[in-house]
């Protein structure tokens, strides 16, 4: 049977779940990333959860389709709630903001837990959930940016270290170390900059402060300066 299709998006998150792993698809929908690691032979089983019915409806459907399915338990519930004890290893938290992401880590002790793969992928506001990972001692181990449907996204392997971290503005907003050939991560910090000097004007212009966000196109100014030395 043919393999679900991911785009690159998934991939990506695809890419960090270890061999072997018990994987948890947080906020499933079709279960496209589980049906995919089950047919590639790379986890031993998947737990899927969602918040509404209807997702989790549609990922027992579209699950019933593929020889994969007593593989998989479904469950409703908020985040990780009630999904300790389910031997999870490896977590993919996809398709929702920043924000949302840090409070369904904050409401899942077990996840401080340096054996835990926390795959995350945030859709907006990726600064604060860098920043919350920091504070909380939670380790970012490797990041990629990719491309879908035109827009950027960056996809990070996390596990938790239990030591807090400072990050400047820039590494809240683009990661510690991004790849610079990256052409996902490039397009976006110009995307980033330019939306910035926007706001920078329009708050200006109506008599507000812009200090910390031209503290950050600062940051980027720098760091773009340093590319050119390269």
């Amino acid at each position: 049977m043919k393999k679900p299709a991911l785009d690159a998006r998934l991939r990506a998150a695809a890419a960090y779940v270890r061999q072997d792993a018990v994987f948890a698809d947080v906020g499933t929908d079709h279960a496209y990333l589980p049906l995919f690691l089950l047919a590639e032979g790379r986890i031993s089983r998947a737990v899927l959860s969602d918040i509404n019915e209807g997702p989790l409806e549609r990922a027992r459907e579209h699950a019933a389709a593929y020889p994969y399915f007593a593989s998989l338990s479904f469950h409703l519930t908020n985040g990780l709630c009630g999904l300790e004890g389910l031997g999870i290893t490896d977590i993919a938290i996809c398709g929702m903001g920043g924000e949302l992401i840090a409070e369904i880590l904050s409401a899942a002790p077990f996840v401080r837990d340096a054996s835990v793969r926390l795959i995350l992928q945030p859709m907006s506001r990726p600064a604060k959930l860098r920043a919350y990972l920091a504070a909380e001692g939670f380790e970012i181990l490797s990041e990629t940016y990719v491309s879908a449907a035109g827009k950027h996204y960056a996809c990070m392997c996390v596990c938790y270290s239990g030591v807090p971290y400072a990050l400047s503005l820039f590494e809240q907003e683009f990661g510690k170390a991004p790849d610079i050939s990256n052409a996902s991560f490039l397009s976006y910090l110009n995307n980033k900059e330019r939306s910035l000097s926007l706001a920078v004007r329009g708050l200006e212009s109506g008599g507000g402060a812009a200090r910390e966000q031209r503290a950050l196109l600062s940051e980027i100014e720098a760091f773009k300066k340093k590319l050119m030395e390269v």
